[in-house]
């Protein structure tokens, strides 16, 4: 017969490990975000047939456009998208939430566009710390809008990525 071979596994070692890791943190500027100029549709005189207008101010260009089956037409006079100061560090990206509304009913399907920056690339932050946002915008209208002033609010919220 063999003689029996007798395995023993021995105790673990006692005691502690550590290990240390670098930590890192970046402070940057606090971002600030001012409206410089607001947004002016201009003057539009309502379509006088059964037909409804699409008045849309362009961000870009500056430009109002009158699209649809009225007559409706824009009046002369100054028109201008509104425009916002985004300062903050360089290289922080965003993105941004917008909302356009009027105090007075008897404009449909208001609507604010996407901004359009005036320097640099959408979303980042440019070298020189300071962007230009663009916001224009539509609305529609018809005969049964009401004659008058029409005031509201563009509120826009940056969001950091």
């Amino acid at each position: 017969m063999a003689p029996a071979l007798t395995l023993s596994a021995s105790a673990a070692c006692a005691g502690t490990v550590s290990a240390t890791a670098s930590v890192s943190v970046i402070v940057l500027a606090p971002v600030t975000l001012a409206a410089t100029q607001g947004l002016d549709f201009g003057a539009v005189t309502k379509p006088g047939n059964a037909g409804a207008n699409t008045v849309t101010l362009d961000a870009a260009s500056s430009n109002v456009t009158v699209s649809g089956a009225g007559d409706a037409a824009r009046a002369a006079g100054a028109v201008s998208p509104a425009r916002f100061s985004l300062i903050g560090d360089p290289g922080v990206t965003y993105s941004t939430t917008q909302s356009l509304t009027f105090a007075q009913p008897g404009l449909a399907r208001v609507s604010v566009s996407a901004p359009v920056a005036g320097n640099g690339a959408l979303g980042v932050i440019p070298a020189g710390g300071r962007q230009e946002l663009r916001f224009g915008g539509a609305f529609d209208l018809s005969a049964a809008t009401p004659v008058q002033s029409y005031t509201g609010s563009l509120s826009v919220t940056v969001n950091y990525n």
